[in-house]
């Protein structure tokens, strides 16, 4: 077990995380295309799915709405679009988590969208109202080994402070997770793990299951129902999403996995209103 993984385990850490908030946004981000960001997202999301969790998902990516595109077939409504690039297109999120609050949110960012959130978060003290819905925002930075990573992570500290939670992903497609030397040697990275910052990693998936998913626009768990798809496809995504799912579990109480799952009923219910939601918007 890595250095980093014990110090996540310290329960001394656990303790800096705010946990009186009922309700959980988790905010995908990484510093430029290519770094894993919405593979984490779709991993992530689909967990969520999994696990019969009360959840719904935003693409904020109008231009390579990746998390909805592979989700739209199978999850219908459970992805809405954000337009963040439009003064007051990311009001949306907030009056929807208002109007149809869900005890998990997850957004994922588009790369190289920093700017544009900063302005947001600044201009409509976006943390303040999220804590005023019941809602704690972590911030998901998947990282690869070259210093862009490390350079956006800093000034997202430096915007959010304590404001929110943090957790890293190192995503294993880019090397073993010594190999991310700059992120590990960075100043910032003890001060941070010291206020309670998880880093986790997240396995790298073989390419051609990847692209069989890419062709066809299928999420994780379409993979076993398609028609042209195969054993070794099926038996490497499943692989893949064990390890997954083990490698989040320290940061399983800020990305809301270990919230309740929903029964049965509760699951079609939500379904239903949230395809309503999406044919009334």
């Amino acid at each position: 077990m890595s250095e980093a993984n014990n110090t996540n385990n310290n329960p001394d850490n656990q303790n800096n995380h705010d946990s009186t908030f009922p309700n959980r946004l988790a905010i995908v981000t990484g510093d430029k295309g290519g770094v894993g960001k919405s593979t984490f997202s779709r991993g992530l999301l689909q967990l969520y799915l999994n696990k019969n969790l009360p959840c719904i998902a935003y693409d904020a990516d109008k231009r390579n709405p990746q998390l909805n595109r592979y989700f739209k077939t199978s999850y219908e409504g459970r992805v809405r679009f954000l337009d963040i690039f439009t003064r007051g297109g990311t009001d949306l999120l907030l009056t929807d988590l208002e109007s149809n609050p869900f005890p998990i949110v997850l957004l994922d960012l588009p790369a190289q969208s920093g700017e544009f959130m900063e302005n947001f978060f600044k201009e409509i003290a976006f943390f303040e109202m999220l804590a005023d819905l019941d809602y704690r925002a972590t911030m998901v930075s998947v990282i690869s080994r070259v210093l862009d990573s490390v350079n956006v992570l800093e000034k997202l500290y430096k915007l959010c402070k304590n404001q929110v939670d943090y957790v890293v992903v190192k995503n294993l497609f880019h090397g073993e997770e010594k190999s991310f030397e700059r992120y590990n040697d960075w100043s910032l990275r003890k001060k941070m793990l010291s206020e309670g910052l998880v880093e986790i990693a997240m396995p790298d998936l073989f390419y051609k299951p990847y692209d069989f998913m890419d062709r066809y626009s299928l999420a994780f768990s379409d993979v076993y129902t398609h028609p042209k798809s195969n054993i070794v496809f099926k038996g490497r995504v499943k692989s893949w999403s064990e390890d997954f799912e083990k490698r989040v579990k320290p940061a399983a109480n800020l990305l809301a996995l270990d919230k309740l799952p929903l029964d049965a009923n509760e699951v079609k219910e939500l379904e239903k209103s949230t395809i309503e939601i999406l044919n009334d918007s």
